[in-house]
């Protein structure tokens, strides 16, 4: 009889648990802000409404490096397509310049490679803040 061993994710879990309640806020403020429903959001790009299940949250400046992986501002609900594809980020820049102006994206751009680094506590605490606020989000409903 053959063994069965677990498979342990790379990486920090809880980095990736800080980013899927990052993630998870994420798509339901998007979708509540441009479709008011808590299913269904409009891509930040190509416009396509879809489930947020369908949707990644997705940064409007390329990599996730610590420095911008939880900024609220350059990341929103966007499809899949566009996200992985890499084929919209030119119209993610327009869209955020519209939002908040060359200067904060030129900010962004200088200092998204700054070095950051985040403890397991920074970590947990960022976890409960976006779960925190996914559930205040959806009580308001």
């Amino acid at each position: 009889m053959g063994r069965y061993y677990k498979i342990k994710k790379s990486g920090n879990s809880k980095k990736n648990t800080a980013w899927k309640w990052f993630a998870k806020y994420i798509r339901l403020r998007d979708a509540i802000k441009t479709t008011g429903d808590v299913l269904y959001a409009k891509c930040i790009t190509c416009g396509e409404i879809l489930s947020i299940e369908d949707m990644d949250a997705g940064h409007g400046i390329p990599g996730r490096m610590n420095s911008i992986l939880f900024n609220e501002d350059i990341v929103h609900a966007q499809c899949r397509h566009c996200n992985r594809g890499g084929g919209e980020l030119q119209m993610y820049k327009k869209v955020l310049i519209d939002m908040y102006g060359q200067d904060k994206w030129d900010l962004w751009q200088s200092t998204k490679n700054n070095p950051v680094k985040y403890t397991d506590f920074d970590y947990e605490q960022l976890a409960k803040m976006f779960k925190q606020k996914y559930k205040e989000l959806g009580s308001k409903l």
